[in-house]
């Protein structure tokens, strides 16, 4: 009951209404010295009281109690933060047990709950227990269907459907990704064409321009996802997984991605490093870890999600319907280790350890992003 606000609560709604303890006394059927010691939180009113209260001051008990099972947009998004940055300065059991806190108290919030699975997938890597990491998998699949159960708002329930194959996945569970996916390929319908060509019949061209461009942006990321994917199957395909690598870096070209936060737009050369090793092209390889550490230096710190010239209604998008608005989904020192690791700590590339020109890579993209000493290392937890 500590966390209870019914005490404040009633001090607003009396004064409020300009009455005084006597008189709310008098309403309710008990003492002055009854609704003193409610207001000055000594005691608190019989649950047979709450409903009398709450239908004077005209509100619900919950907001009487000083309860919301519902977090604001910029609430979640402060919550996200701050347990992302004290995943990097805490124990990771020190952390989690504030997020169990967290989704005990607001388990009815689903835009909440997703955020939280969100965050535990991303730290999942800070788990060395093998045990306590499919632990934290299998909550992460309880919560994303606790929202497809409960949940009436269907963005929700099929970010919770992808977050609970995201988790299937992380456990290997590969059969149960594909029922939830439904591996079934449907033909192009053109969804997309038709909702901003209805915005422009109702004569909102400029709304219209901003729905093209979203959607624009989300088909643009998608197909520079699946080209990085396809970059991986085909490795030993060296004509098609150089035709696959091109078409990826001129989709990052034309559309000016270097800049924005995601991770094929850096990822698709490290993957292509990898595989011009196993083609026996190592210049290829170093070229490749070139523009990836190129591509790492060019980012901005403080790391958010920045638009472009010609995807510049995105970032308002993002802020708008992300639970975590522009902000990166991990924190940016866990954000610089893997960018270094990727490079300096991956096993793909030991047979370049040696190599003057990689270590000058390496070297690069250390002081740019700050030497660390810990890659793989995470805390204990």
């Amino acid at each position: 009951m500590r966390e209870l606000n019914i005490g404040k609560c009633i001090i607003q709604k009396r004064k409020e209404r300009k009455i005084t303890q006597q008189q709310l006394a008098d309403y309710i059927g008990v003492s002055k010295a009854s609704v003193s010691k409610w207001e000055s939180g000594l005691s608190y009113p019989d649950i047979l009281l709450l409903p009398q209260l709450a239908a004077y001051f005209n509100i619900s008990v919950d907001e009487l109690m000083g309860y919301s099972p519902q977090l604001a947009k910029e609430d979640i998004k402060k919550i996200y933060n701050k347990l992302s940055h004290e995943f990097t300065v805490k124990t990771f059991d020190e952390v989690m047990e504030q997020c169990n806190k967290l989704i005990k108290k607001y388990y009815s919030c689903f835009p909440f709950l997703l955020s939280m699975v969100q965050l535990l997938l991303n730290y999942s890597g800070l788990i060395k227990d093998e045990t306590i990491k499919k632990e934290i998998f299998q909550q992460c699949i309880l919560l994303s269907r606790r929202v497809k159960e409960e949940s009436e708002n269907i963005s929700d329930i099929k970010n919770a459907n992808t977050k609970e194959a995201l988790a299937e996945m992380a456990l290997g569970n590969s059969p149960k990704v594909i029922h939830l996916l439904d591996n079934k390929l449907a033909p192009y319908s053109g969804d997309d064409v038709i909702l901003v060509n209805a915005y422009r019949m109702q004569g909102e061209t400029a709304q219209a321009k901003v729905v093209n461009q979203i959607l624009l942006y989300n088909n643009v990321i998608n197909t520079l996802a699946l080209l990085h994917n396809y970059l991986s199957l085909n490795m030993k395909e060296p004509v098609l997984f150089e035709k696959i690598y091109s078409q990826g870096i001129q989709i990052i070209e034309s559309f000016e991605l270097t800049n924005i936060l995601t991770n094929d737009v850096f990822g698709i050369h490290s993957t292509a490093a990898q595989g011009y090793l196993i083609q026996q092209e190592r210049q290829k390889a170093m070229d490749a870890l070139d523009r990836y550490v190129n591509t790492i230096c060019s980012i901005q710190f403080p790391l958010s999600f920045k638009a472009n010239e010609y995807f510049n209604q995105v970032a308002k998008w993002f802020e708008d319907n992300n639970c975590i608005g522009t902000n990166v989904p991990v924190d940016e020192i866990t954000l610089k280790k893997t960018f270094i690791c990727i490079v300096a700590e991956n096993p793909a590339f030991t047979p370049l350890r040696e190599d003057e020109r990689y270590k000058l890579i390496v070297k690069k993209l250390k002081e740019k992003l700050g030497e660390t000493d810990e890659c793989n290392e995470y805390r204990k937890s």
